[in-house]
């Protein structure tokens, strides 16, 4: 460490000890700091902070000396005597030391990748490790140890962000309707939307990761990326996905593939097709797409379809680990994760074929991990006689934070498109 850096460690420290209540504004974390030394009286100033104290020279060496016993008081006496530092300084001090502190993490890991990769490992990857480390560095996060007053300001910053944006702060779902009732996708939540075959999950997805500008990232384990390519023309374009298999398609229909097209290829949404693919696979995908391009939301189609780290275990215990391992993604990268979730066939024979809470394959793990979780039902699918012919119940089962209850909209099949019910004002 050079001699100018530990000046500026010793600098805060005194403007610490002699401006106590700066420490709340203080970012950084113990070590952050490049010596043991510094780094336990920084910590023993957040003790002691917590614990209602006043952070002086009395208290800190006290709770020194009786927690680590380890410390050079005379150092710690010195860094109060000498005066050094003052508080107007206070912004440029924590910038230089987390800024020196971000860029030897970053040699120490790059050391660490370069020793490790040199040597044979079977089941651990030290690239997909060191990418890990490496978004750490930026997290900015102190600490996850709140007190309630920190808890409070960031609830009732919610709701100050919430009314800003009028009641809309989350990712849009595709759906006003839907964006009304939960207020979009918010970060670190997982959301589950659970359907029969032919009720239209994938596309809904597809709506959902088209209808916003912020980075997407799509895990599609059961379509390639050309059957992809179509649903995002024809939701685009509104062009029959019919008509384009076969590329039937009129003059107007060609116009409306390229418009699509041109419209689509401006979002910033990544896609992975590999079939199968194993939650360990999705996982460093995932990472891989916020530490190079910043993801925002991660959309999985379908949970069923994810493999556990090990294919051989049973179908029920793949799926807990999947969805468990999804939602600490979310919360890892801060991001919404949106799966899909296949239905038991037990529905099929039912009176009422709309889908339950329960219904969802190996469901428990599911209800117990997801924030929210939506079914899907279209009742032309079972009913041909049906005057909902077009219409698409998305009925929320689970919502941890807001109300349950069914949202109905319009689903136009052969655009792979849902849709609002046209309100009065869009048709005058």
């Amino acid at each position: 460490m050079n001699k100018r850096t530990y000046s500026i460690e010793q600098q805060l420290l005194f403007v610490l000890f002699t401006n106590g209540y700066l420490l709340t504004k203080c970012p950084l974390t113990p070590e952050d700091f490049s010596t043991e030394t510094n780094r336990i009286i920084y910590q023993a100033m957040v003790d002691v902070d917590k614990q209602h104290k006043p952070i002086d020279i009395i208290s800190i060496a006290e709770h020194i000396e009786n927690t680590y016993r380890n410390v050079d008081m005379e150092y710690l006496g010195n860094i109060f005597e000498k005066g050094v530092g003052v508080a107007t300084s206070f912004d440029n001090y924590v910038n230089i030391i987390r800024e020196t502190s971000r860029k030897n993490k970053g040699k120490q890991i790059a050391w660490n990748l370069q020793s490790q990769l040199e040597e044979n490992f079977s089941d651990y990857d030290p690239i997909q490790f060191a990418i890990q480390e490496l978004m750490k560095v930026d997290s900015n996060k102190q600490s996850y140890d709140k007190t309630i007053k920190e808890c409070l300001e960031a609830g009732l910053k919610c709701v100050q962000d919430a009314h800003n944006a009028g009641g809309m702060v989350g990712i849009p779902t595709g759906l006003k309707s839907l964006d009304d009732s939960i207020g979009g996708y918010h970060d670190s939540d997982l959301y589950v939307f659970g359907a029969r075959p032919a009720m239209g999950k994938t596309a809904f997805l597809f709506c959902s990761a088209l209808a916003n500008d912020v980075c997407s990232g799509i895990i599609s384990a059961e379509q390639g990326h050309e059957q992809a390519g179509l649903r995002f023309i024809s939701i685009s374009g509104s062009v029959h996905s019919q008509n384009m298999r076969s590329a039937n398609l009129s003059e107007s229909e060609w116009s409306r593939v390229t418009a699509g097209t041109l419209k689509a290829q401006d979002k910033n949404i990544f896609l992975n097709d590999e079939p199968g693919i194993s939650i360990t696979n999705l996982i460093k995908q995932a990472r891989i797409w916020k530490f190079n391009h910043g993801l925002q939301i991660l959309f999985v189609d379908y949970i069923q379809k994810i493999k556990g780290t090990n294919p051989n275990a049973k179908k029920y215990e793949q799926v807990t680990e999947v969805v468990g391992a999804l939602k600490q993604l979310a919360r890892e990268l801060n991001i919404p994760v949106v799966a899909l979730a296949q239905v038991k066939r037990d529905v099929d024979t039912r009176t009422d074929k709309r889908p339950k809470l329960g219904d969802m394959s190996d469901a428990s793990e599911i209800e117990k991990e997801a924030d929210a979780i939506f079914t899907l039902y279209r009742d032309e699918v079972y009913n041909q006689d049906t005057m909902d012919k077009g219409i698409a119940e998305i009925d929320a089962v689970k919502n941890r934070h807001g109300p349950t209850g069914t949202i109905r909209c319009l689903f136009e099949g052969k655009y792979f498109q849902f849709k609002d019910f046209p309100t009065r004002a869009s048709q005058e």
